[in-house]
């Protein structure tokens, strides 16, 4: 599960044996990239965390050693102290160079102040991870909470679709992870065109390298944005490309005809960089 600045899930579990396949991947590609990352307690001893990582193959003294990774007991069950302390672990995270916070931690502490003020956190904590400088996996406990409770807890994480970065009524776009970039599904013309530019815009500033744009659900694109994808192609940059891949053979057949297939830093179909 790759997750990026900004996204907010969770994970039920029964015992720590379920933690395993979510959090594992999460912690270690967080120390083994450019995230600090925290790790907050509430009924169990930050020792036992750490032992659970070691059995995992995340190897944390290391990381602890060097404050990469924070295993930390909770100082406070107050909600809204709590998002206090997260945001300012993540301004420090960031004022010493990382990328983001990843944080992850025990949701128990609710069950002493009650669902109301868990639900506020939720939507508190969500207006942190929309910074785009933290992100994050609240972990429940199924021995712990009823399972109307767990059921609204997961309306409210997935109540957004994280990776939806436009829905209108001729074309969608949606970030995509791997590879990294966007999907463009629908018509582009004047009508979206703007909506399109910021998408494109977006990626190149959000991705280090190479921008893939899936064009495979495209039915219809005029001049306007064959121009757009072909200008930000031009200007990406730093050895970087932006890569059409799949296109529509109607669309590949029209930027040849064009004459843009050779422009600098486009790739089409995962070609070779011009």
């Amino acid at each position: 599960m790759k997750m990026r600045p900004g996204d907010h899930r969770s994970v039920t579990y029964s015992d720590e044996a379920e933690l395993e396949p979510v959090l594992a991947p999460f912690l270690s590609e967080g120390l083994a990239g450019s995230d600090k990352v925290l790790y907050f307690t509430d009924i169990t001893h930050p020792a036992i965390v750490t032992g659970l990582l070691r059995a995992w193959g995340v190897g944390p003294d290391a990381y602890i050693a060097d404050g990469r990774l924070d295993v930390r007991q909770m100082e406070t069950s107050d909600p809204d102290l709590l998002v206090n302390h997260l945001a300012e672990a993540a301004r420090q995270a960031r004022a010493q160079g990382y990328r983001a916070l990843r944080v992850t931690g025990e949701m128990s502490w609710a069950v002493r102040e009650g669902t109301a003020r868990l639900a506020a956190y939720e939507t508190k904590v969500q207006s942190l991870f929309d910074t785009g400088l933290a992100m994050g996996i609240c972990q429940y406990d199924r021995r712990l909470f009823q399972p109307v409770v767990l059921a609204e807890l997961q309306r409210i994480h997935q109540g957004r679709d994280m990776d939806l970065e436009f829905d209108g009524a001729l074309m969608r776009i949606r970030r995509t992870v791997d590879p990294p970039g966007i999907r463009v599904e629908g018509e582009v013309d004047a009508n979206t065109l703007g909506e399109l530019n910021k998408a494109l815009s977006s990626a190149v500033l959000r991705e280090p390298g190479d921008v893939h744009v899936h064009l495979g659900e495209v039915s219809f694109i005029d001049l306007s944005g064959l121009r757009a994808l072909v200008d930000t192609a031009g200007a990406i940059g730093d050895g970087r490309s932006l890569v059409l891949d799949p296109v529509p053979e109607h669309v590949l057949q029209l930027i040849k005809l064009i004459g843009w297939d050779g422009t600098p830093g486009l790739r089409l179909h995962g070609g070779d960089p011009r």
